[in-house]
């Protein structure tokens, strides 16, 4: 099975790591690169896009889902567990690039009398043994990078005020993605071997390269990542975090 971490931008190239090098793809490229690897072998794709909507009686929503309002920075959730500025989580109607995951795969599935099914299973829970088959599961970059690196880079100046490292020109920002890019690249090669040659040279690239090594935790390092959240209420695919996973699914519940 092939895994592919894919950073995607309808209105310019999308950004493509597959393990050894990255890849740019305006959308109709990317469609034809997906579509030709399709007939080769099984595709598990990490995607950083919404793929979901809130359609369930008790959470319909065509703005935003349950999910979104529990890490979104501003709410009441996220700021007890500190998630830092330059962590944003918008509801799926405000990000653009849903319209890319529309124009190749078909989801978010609104609609289901008028939409047919795609040709990728949508993954949005644990512990569903894979089959032989495309996939595609839904994640959050940043906040992988902040659950995974918070402990670490709490007393680093860098981060203390925000963690944005991308959207400016700032030497800040600048500073803390070369940083954070260190830093993946070092936990990566810690658990898996990677080329040498493989250079993270802007915030799209580091990106793509989180939602690759994230997917590849979890199709390999049993635990060490998982599934948040569900069919109803949206998922993310996330580095493994006790404390954050009990505040959501309590959150969830109620």
């Amino acid at each position: 099975m092939l895994l592919l971490g894919i950073d995607p931008a309808p209105a310019k190239e999308s950004l493509v790591f597959d393990g050894k090098s990255f890849l740019r793809f305006y959308p109709k490229e990317l469609k034809a690169y997906i579509q030709d690897l399709q007939k080769q072998e099984p595709l598990f794709i990490s995607w950083d896009a919404p793929l979901s909507a809130a359609l369930d009686e008790e959470h319909f929503s065509l703005t935003i889902r349950p999910i979104e309002r529990f890490f979104n920075r501003l709410g009441r959730h996220a700021k007890l567990l500190g998630i830092a500025e330059g962590i944003t989580t918008l509801g799926f109607a405000s990000c653009p690039h849903w319209t890319l995951s529309q124009y190749i795969f078909g989801y978010p599935k609104i609609n289901t009398t008028l939409q047919k099914d795609g040709d990728f299973m949508l993954l949005m829970q644990n512990n569903k043994p894979l089959e032989e088959c495309h996939y595609i599961t839904e994640i959050h970059p940043a906040l992988s990078m902040w659950i995974l690196l918070r402990k670490q880079l709490r007393e680093d100046e860098l981060f203390k005020a925000s963690w944005k490292y991308k959207g400016d020109t700032k030497k800040e920002t600048k500073r803390r993605r070369e940083k954070l890019s260190f830093e993946m690249f070092r936990l990566a090669q810690d658990d898996f071997v990677l080329p040498d040659r493989v250079q993270i040279e802007s915030d799209d690239e580091l990106d793509a390269f989180v939602c690759w090594y994230i997917a590849k935790l979890y199709l390999e390092k049993k635990g060490a990542a998982m599934i948040y959240g569900d069919e109803k209420c949206g998922s993310f695919l996330l580095p493994y975090d006790a404390e954050i996973l009990k505040s959501l699914q309590s959150y969830l519940k109620s």
